[in-house]
């Protein structure tokens, strides 16, 4: 089962739990998700204390085969963002259904 979480949700949470309102809410959303990527733009590592660490790993240029065309197709290099849960994350994921 996936669920998307997304900001205008997080947004109605935060407004529902601490009383501001729904754009306030949904300003300090946007402020945090743009601060993140700024940060990892900057940095390269984000480390958010119980949750987990956000870490920028450069991917070499490589050729690949489309596999409908089987035409060879160059990818340049780029970056790419990796996640790694805390322990806190690990264990709430782990922990089993009863």
């Amino acid at each position: 089962m996936s669920s998307t979480l997304t900001k205008a949700k997080i947004a109605e949470i935060i407004s529902n739990q601490v009383g501001l309102s729904k754009k306030d809410s949904l300003e300090i959303v946007e402020d945090i998700i743009n601060e993140i990527g700024l940060i990892l733009a900057k940095e390269g590592v984000l480390k958010i204390s119980s949750f987990g660490t956000f870490k920028v790993n450069k991917k070499k240029a490589r050729i690949v085969h489309n596999p409908k065309t089987s035409k060879e197709v160059s990818i340049e290099e780029h970056n790419v963002v990796s996640f790694r849960p805390s322990k806190v994350v690990k264990n709430l994921l782990n922990k089993k259904k009863t």
